[in-house]
C-alpha cells in the first residue's frame, strides 16, 4: 500500500486526543526528535546496530505529532510542503546546496516566498 500524505494525515487523527493537541503536538515532536537523535548517536558512537525499523518507526512518531500540530494549526502538508520548496528555491537559485547560500541567507527573499507560496 502506498500512503498519500492526506490519507495518512486522517488516519493518524483518529488516535488524537483532544487535550491540548497543539501542546501536545509540540511537546510530543521535541520528544520523539530527541528519540530519534538518541538512536543514531547510539549507531553511530556504542556500536548499536543500525536497525532500519527503528529509524521508520520513531520517525513515523515524529510525522504524528506534527500532523497534529498542523491540523491543530489548520494548516495542510501541502501548505508546509510547496512553502519550504519556494523557500529552497530563493535560497538556493541554482537549485544545488552552496555553503555561500547557506551561510549568507537572504531572509527577505525567503521570507517573500513562502508568502508567494500561501496565497
Amino acid at each position: 500500500m502506498i500512503m498519500d500524505i492526506n490519507t495518512y494525515s486522517a488516519l493518524a487523527m483518529r488516535t488524537a486526543g483532544n487535550k491540548d493537541p497543539l501542546m501536545n503536538g509540540l511537546l510530543g515532536l521535541a520528544g520523539e526528535t530527541g528519540e530519534v537523535v538518541d538512536y543514531m548517536k547510539k549507531v553511530l558512537f556504542h556500536d548499536k546496530e543500525f536497525d532500519r525499523n527503528v529509524l521508520v518507526k520513531e520517525i513515523g512518531d515524529c510525522a504524528w505529532y506534527l500532523n497534529l500540530i498542523l491540523v491543530t494549526m489548520d494548516i495542510t502538508w501541502e501548505e508546509v510542503l510547496e512553502a519550504n520548496i519556494k523557500k529552497l528555491e530563493a535560497r538556493y537559485p541554482d537549485l544545488r546546496f552552496n555553503v555561500d547560500h547557506a551561510n549568507n541567507r537572504n531572509t527577505e527573499a525567503e521570507d517573500s516566498a513562502v508568502r508567494e507560496a500561501l496565497k
